[in-house]
């Protein structure tokens, strides 16, 4: 895996890097190929609407048009209850199935790896030098074709059951881990609705 956060040495060779691509507005398919976790830091001299040293996820999306071209894009997940629908969202989107109230539950661990789907919007903005510039931004997550819901059906009811694989559980002692191919990340879930747990 290609690692962009990777510490160069001084005498390295370093690449011409890829060039910026803009893609249109539109459904794309992801891979999730980095997870940071860290806590966030309450900028001292202005507002913020983020609780100080609440939990933050730094996740990276490569997203992949239908001309084969490629773009990564990085969303932050801070931690705390007003941020619920964003990260049930998010969950739902990489196959987390849903409790009779709605809720998933998270699962950090398994993510890298997973895939979803992701509506992507162009944003206007400044650069550095007050020009013009557009950037994509993802305005939300999708879920998958076939929401994956626990068994919540009358007595003499079957639902239909989907088989997930329990990935390795597994992380390097940088707090990084590598992606696993082809994981779905949650496992089979039938029994009772579980409470929101958040289990970071």
């Amino acid at each position: 895996m290609n690692n962009d956060m990777e510490i160069l040495d001084w005498d390295d060779e370093v690449e011409e890097g890829s060039p910026f691509v803009l893609l249109p507005e539109g459904e794309y398919p992801f891979v999730i190929t980095n997870l940071e976790k860290g806590i966030y830091e309450k900028p001292a001299n202005r507002e913020s609407k983020v609780p100080a040293n609440a939990p933050m996820a730094t996740v990276t999306f490569e997203i992949a048009a239908p001309t084969g071209e490629t773009t990564t894009l990085t969303e932050r997940f801070y931690l705390y209850k007003k941020m619920q629908w964003k990260i049930n969202q998010f969950f739902t989107s990489i196959g987390a199935p849903k409790n009779a109230e709605g809720k998933v539950k998270m699962n950090w661990g398994s993510v890298l790896g997973a895939r979803g789907k992701v509506k992507i919007i162009v944003e206007n903005y400044k650069d550095r030098s007050g020009k013009d510039a557009q950037t994509n931004r993802i305005d939300s997550f999708l879920e998958p074709e076939t929401p994956n819901y626990q068994n919540t059906a009358p007595q003499g009811q079957q639902m239909p059951q989907q088989s997930y694989q329990q990935p390795p559980m597994q992380q390097a002692a940088s707090g990084m881990q590598q992606p696993q191919p082809n994981i779905t990340p949650f496992p089979d879930n039938t029994g009772e609705p579980q409470q929101g747990t958040y289990n970071f």
